[in-house]
């Protein structure tokens, strides 16, 4: 018996419902008991479910099923008083808190935040870094960059930006989104949103990578956002 066969096994009793989220799977020593196996054996069994995504570690305790109940990331968004679209999340009912870790009114942008932005070389931005937090859990880091053109000098240049957010206080500006485009990946946490999201190994990411347009077709804010992919489920909706 290989450790693949008892990772298989357990996977096909998550999926059927024999071991529920937040479920004690059977320990190292009771695998080694029924398979036959070696410690290390059954070990890496329980390993692969981990690395997979579908267990956790307490440690002291033992591996548990995860738990999945994602917060909706809501990119078909909501309409605003006039009607504009806007991409929300419930931060209230996912029990979410905003933490401002970083708010610099005029710097360079990065080489990505230049080029959605459409700004000429030396054409500097304001930047706006925020965490979202469940508990004590971190589970969004995003970046936000704003010409420095249309942001320095007013409210989104500063800490408290205020109801609304920043859509509210460009619509204040006459450079309310009409429009946004947005690109989405999954991959791989690195070494640096591992230790900021304390996100469980075998987890993915989504990055998602947001541009606000105005009415003039003008760029006015991108976004670069990494959520947990073991907490986020990303919705849109499309007309026929």
């Amino acid at each position: 018996m290989t450790a693949s066969s008892i990772a298989k096994d357990l996977r096909a009793e998550i999926r059927a419902g024999t071991y529920k989220p937040g479920d004690r799977l059977p320990s190292e020593a009771a695998l080694m008991a029924t398979y036959g196996v070696a410690r290390m054996t059954a070990r890496h069994g329980l390993s692969m479910l981990k690395d997979e995504g579908l267990t956790v570690t307490r440690h002291g305790s033992g591996v548990f099923v995860r738990a999945f109940e994602p917060i909706v990331f809501d990119s078909t968004g909501k309409k605003s008083d006039d009607s504009t679209i806007i991409p929300v999340m419930d931060e209230t009912d996912a029990g979410l808190t905003v933490r401002t870790l970083a708010v610099t009114p005029e710097e360079e942008p990065t080489e990505e935040a230049r080029v959605a932005l459409g700004l000429d070389e030396g054409v500097q931005v304001t930047t706006r870094e925020r965490l979202h937090v469940r508990g004590r859990k971190p589970l969004l880091h995003g970046v936000s960059y704003i010409p420095a053109s249309i942001a320095a000098g007013t409210p989104i240049a500063q800490d408290e930006i205020g109801a609304g957010g920043t859509y509210a206080r460009l619509k204040e500006l006459g450079h309310e989104p009409v429009k946004f485009h947005e690109d989405v990946v999954a991959r791989m946490p690195t070494i640096e949103e591992i230790e900021a999201l304390r996100i469980e190994p075998g987890t993915a990411v989504l990055q998602v990578m947001r541009t606000a347009i105005d009415s003039d077709g003008k760029p006015v804010e991108y976004s670069r956002i990494v959520l947990d992919g073991g907490e986020f489920m990303l919705r849109y909706d499309f007309d026929a």
